[in-house]
């Protein structure tokens, strides 16, 4: 196995070699800043490089990945906690709240039968008082 990967190697290297042995030319100059003087050099000046035009991203998309990096506040994790019990408390209180209305419609009403429309009235003050 040693030996089979010793001539990869060597196999690897002449054909970097051999590769390498047409690269004996001169370096070609290309002038980029440079301002040559004579007319001889004045072929090799490159064009002046051109700036990429700047991506326009959408605000939108920023404050998006700003609310992402702001940190939670400390209690996040006691309103998750409780939110199951306080949607049950909610439930509790409007039915107290209902429940509330109907007696003191009961109390003023006495026990006479009124029109709707004297009831409903009496249903809007109990609740505007609430």
């Amino acid at each position: 196995a040693a030996r089979a990967r010793a001539e990869k190697l060597k196999a690897l290297r002449e054909k970097a070699n051999a590769a390498g042995d047409g690269g004996d030319s001169k370096p070609v100059i290309r002038f980029r800043n440079y301002q040559p003087k004579t007319d001889d050099l004045k072929e090799a000046v490159l064009p002046p490089a051109k700036a990429p035009e700047p991506e326009v991203e959408a605000p939108a998309e920023q404050e998006d990945v700003r609310l992402d990096v702001a940190p939670k506040k400390p209690n996040w994790d006691l309103k998750r906690d409780i939110a199951k019990k306080l949607e049950k408390l909610e439930r509790k209180t409007q039915q107290a709240i209902v429940e509330m209305i109907r007696e003191k419609l009961a109390e003023t009403e006495g026990g006479n039968e009124q029109d709707t429309e004297t009831s409903g009235k009496m249903l809007a003050q109990a609740v505007s008082s609430m």
